[in-house]
């Protein structure tokens, strides 16, 4: 019983920095931290990463590591073994970073970066104590056990897919992978909760296979509008948030599949919101994922709005991307726990 606990608790806090991690990773893409630190797993070759150019910049007379770091001329150098600097910097003592050619260093856009890979890498630890839980105790636990190894296995994945970001310089293609997985994440880390949840709907009577339906339908536009947000997302870059090309190029098809997506997707949540009422209606209460579903729609709608008519504000951003998640996550709950129990007619 206290395995069950503990390893119901862990899975609760891994959610949670699962969470943390997607605002912080959209804080960096706001920001445009994403190479703050232009190297993996390390930053600048460190395990904290320097506060000042000047600890990664070229210094005479200076006792050099083998695969110490620097920038030198705008090029990010690699020491090939452990030497002593001389009064000029030799070539032959470096070698140019191979990954990419990006060399700058911006002390906040750094520590934004690693900050955002501290939270991972503590999220990742809390994965792996699920897992060890679940094998202690694995007689009880098999399908825990199941999936929290699936887990492991998904954020060795997401690491290094964090990696190849890193080393492709943000490529666009590589950042919806890396994003699309943490969503992964956050279904299993859900189903994990909801395996051996008591706080479920067993009393009640409901169309079962009407609801599941909805909810399907829910999610698969949500994960088809979280897409083309992507892709929009994309497209904005490109325009460096110039509000005059943006209205410019409204007619750009990602763009127009995203806001009219976005009138269906209004549409489903508020219908599941009303029908699930309506089923809890004599019970006078509300399941918390309605509340979630209803108050990130229009979290949803007001950043949008705000996107678009005010040059695309950071924090809107930001909010926007999380809302998505959040709107996710408690959709898929929702699914969860009516699926998890209940009699239908």
């Amino acid at each position: 019983m206290r395995k069950s606990r503990l390893f119901s608790r862990l899975a609760k806090l891994s959610l949670i920095f699962t969470y943390l991690i997607v605002l912080a990773g959209g804080f960096v893409r706001m920001t445009g931290s994403g190479m703050g630190c232009p190297d993996w797993p390390k930053c600048f070759g460190l395990l904290i990463p320097p506060t000042d150019e000047k600890k990664i910049s070229w210094k005479q007379n200076h006792f050099y590591e083998k695969n110490d770091m620097l920038i030198h001329s705008d090029t990010l150098w690699v020491s090939k073994a452990d030497f002593s600097s001389t009064n000029e910097f030799n070539s032959k003592n470096w070698k140019k970073y191979e990954k990419h050619n990006y060399a700058k260093f911006n002390v906040f856009h750094t520590w934004a970066e690693y900050i955002n890979r501290l939270i991972g890498a503590l999220t990742g630890l809390f994965v792996l104590c699920l897992f060890l839980v679940s094998i202690f105790n694995i007689k009880n636990m098999v399908r825990e056990f199941l999936f929290s190894f699936i887990l492991v296995i998904l954020f060795v994945v997401q690491a290094w897919i964090g990696g190849e970001v890193v080393f492709s310089v943000l490529n666009p293609f590589k950042i919806t992978i890396h994003m699309f997985v943490a969503l992964i994440i956050v279904c299993l880390l859900l189903v994990l909760i909801n395996l051996n949840n008591p706080k479920n709907f067993k009393s009640i009577i409901f169309q079962k296979k009407k609801l599941n339906f909805l909810i399907s339908l829910v999610l698969i536009s949500s994960l088809i509008q979280i897409y083309f947000g992507t892709q929009v997302r994309e497209f904005i870059d490109s325009l460096e948030f110039d509000k005059s090309m943006w209205v410019l190029e409204i007619q750009n098809s990602k763009i127009y599949i995203h806001q009219i997506l976005a009138i269906f997707v209004f549409i489903f949540n508020i219908y599941l919101c009303i029908y699930v009422s309506a089923i809890f209606s004599s019970l006078r209460k509300i399941p918390f994922e309605i509340l979630m579903i209803f108050s990130t729609i229009l979290t949803l709608i007001i950043s949008g709005f705000l996107m678009l008519n005010f040059n695309f504000p950071g924090l809107a951003q930001l909010i926007h991307l999380f809302a998505a998640f959040i709107l996710f996550g408690a959709q898929f709950n929702l699914l969860l726990r009516f699926n998890n129990s209940y009699s239908s007619i």
